[in-house]
């Protein structure tokens, strides 16, 4: 009822608001600051929108991560610290993996790398527009103090970004990565945290926790069944692990109870610092972990077998799979 009656407060019918709210911003031929006032207010109604308003949303592609191919078994056992069931070979904190996959009678783990790392990252190439706490337009400034009219369009400049990223040779991106999984296959994965560089001297801004350079963070495998010390629960770790750590997270990739009711498919990772794990979220610390079973082909990727799910597979050749 409060939507009805703003709109037709604003003059604009409930069925008109309804047609502009389903066909969306993007579909208006004209940018917000050029529309009828009354049509203007009836679509930003809520307290404190957001700012700026993007003009064209939902119009730049949907990034799908590639599949991250697992480190060779060659440069693994290179490392100083080797991946292990023994003492130290954990995490930084010279910590022990509780359980290897041996004891669950599964293979050695894939091993996979990622360093989170400072970076750039556009969300959106769309004009927008600086609104003020009520969705009107409104004055707004550069980095270097320039003043704009209200009513003027914008283009964001790149956000600063901390991502998982899994091509070390490249950019840091938003989704970060993607681990594609098996039940019955475990994975390791060493985060190292390298958020203490900043070769390009990016501005951090005023979210993330408040370490800065020193930045903890904590991966967490969102509803994975995961053995403490590579769960990312803030309380076993509050601070977290501190710029030039590492830790080693072993997903054994078993089911609750070796109970197959308890397999679950789509899993991602994110940070889980204590007291930051929203702000460091929203900072670009999130991957992804979807998880097929292979088990009669139920869902191992392959939409002409099994639950026939979407999806076309391709093994890699080094224990890794892509599905497109």
């Amino acid at each position: 009822m409060e939507g009805r009656n703003l709109a037709m407060a604003g003059g604009l019918s409930r069925r008109d608001l309804v047609r502009l709210t389903a066909l969306g911003l993007g579909s208006i031929a004209l940018p917000l600051a050029r529309l009828a006032p009354t049509v203007a207010d009836s679509i930003y109604i809520e307290v404190f929108p957001t700012s700026p308003l993007v003009i064209n949303p939902f119009s730049d592609p949907l990034p799908i991560p590639g599949a991250l191919a697992p480190v060779p078994r060659s440069a693994v056992d290179a490392w100083a610290i080797r991946p292990g069931p023994g003492a130290g070979q954990q995490s930084a904190a010279s910590g022990t993996h509780q359980l290897w996959p041996s004891a669950l009678g599964y293979p050695d783990p894939l091993v996979y790398r990622l360093k989170l790392q400072v970076g750039q990252h556009s969300f959106t190439s769309s004009p927008v527009l600086p609104i003020d706490a009520n969705g009107r337009p409104t004055v707004s400034f550069d980095a270097a103090g320039k003043l704009y009219p209200a009513g003027a369009t914008r283009t964001l400049p790149p956000s600063t970004i901390y991502g998982y990223n899994g091509k070390l040779d490249q950019p840091v991106r938003f989704l970060g990565t993607r681990i594609n999984a098996e039940y019955g296959k475990p994975c390791l994965v060493r985060f190292e945290n390298d958020l203490a560089a900043n070769p390009l001297g990016l501005d951090r801004q005023d979210f993330g926790s408040p370490e800065r350079d020193g930045l903890g963070f904590l991966t967490h495998l969102h509803n994975g069944h995961t053995a403490p010390e590579s769960d990312g629960n803030p309380h076993y770790r509050p601070e977290g692990y501190l710029a030039g750590q590492w830790v080693d997270n072993l997903y054994l990739n078993w089911e609750a109870g070796g109970d197959d009711r308890e397999k679950q498919s789509f899993f991602w990772f994110h940070d889980h610092r204590m007291d930051h794990t929203g702000s460091n979220v929203y900072k670009g610390m999130v991957g992804l972990y979807p998880i097929y079973d292979p088990k009669g082909d139920l869902d191992n990727g392959d939409e002409t077998k099994g639950l026939r799910l979407p999806g076309v597979r391709h093994d890699n050749g080094d224990g890794s799979f892509a599905v497109a």
